[in-house]
């Protein structure tokens, strides 16, 4: 959202689906890499004026990132950056491990038609090899759906797809990618062969590299901010 010098980073246009959950996508993303400081206060008029959005969205952003704990919500409506720590994101990660992997294993034991999965690995090959990080990321999370909606439970595919967004977002370099979508052709050949111990691991190593890469991103911001 915000750049040091109090100007927006980007100028973000949301359309008017599920705007405060777009809105909190932006926030979220901006305070986990460094655009947005820890104790910086946020406006809602501010935010809704860059963000083209009305006021409304902006307050249930606000609050959707309070339960998160990204944010703090003063009673007159101005909102502070909390500073995100080392365990904020490993517990996240933790719990994002749990659920994923409990998914995956019920998934496997469904063997559901599996094709719309392989549709979106081959996007992302074809994503990586025109080097397309974000076409690869929209592949990334179809992949990923596909895990906690063949688990065919609603609660947990609304809970996954609210933790998707909220520390992901970080440049996938190419080698990156290879990696991801080498991970992405093991998970789904395990769910064909009802192979839940093999998806589990799979699926542990590579929800673990994430989580190392969003705290390097964050010793690297905090690295940066001391020498400020």
């Amino acid at each position: 959202m915000y750049s040091c010098n109090e100007r927006m980073c980007v100028a973000v246009q949301i359309d008017n689906n599920l705007v405060s959950v777009k809105v909190a996508a932006v926030l979220r993303w901006e305070i986990l890499y460094g655009k947005l400081k820890p104790h910086k206060e946020l406006y809602q008029d501010k935010i809704a004026q860059e963000l083209g959005v009305s006021r409304m969205p902006v307050r249930e952003a606000l609050q959707i990132l309070a339960n998160d704990g990204f944010v703090t919500v003063r009673p007159n409506r101005v909102a502070i950056v909390n500073d995100i720590s080392e365990k904020f994101v490993r517990d996240f990660y933790d719990v994002r491990v749990l659920l994923e992997c409990a998914a995956i294993r019920i998934a496997c034991q469904k063997q559901p038609d599996c094709s719309p999965a392989w549709a979106a690995y081959e996007a992302a090959l074809r994503c990586i090899q025109r080097e397309d990080p974000n076409g690869f990321n929209v592949q990334n999370e179809r992949i990923h759906r596909f895990i906690w909606e063949a688990a065919d439970n609603l609660k947990l595919t609304q809970i996954m797809s609210q933790m998707w967004h909220t520390l992901e977002g970080a440049s996938n370099p190419y080698e990156e990618m290879c990696t991801s979508n080498q991970e992405h052709y093991l998970l789904i050949r395990c769910i064909e062969q009802n192979d839940p111990e093999t998806a589990v691991q799979t699926l542990e190593l590579h929800i673990g590299r994430s989580c190392k890469k969003v705290l390097k991103h964050l010793a690297d911001e905090h690295t940066a901010s001391k020498t400020e």
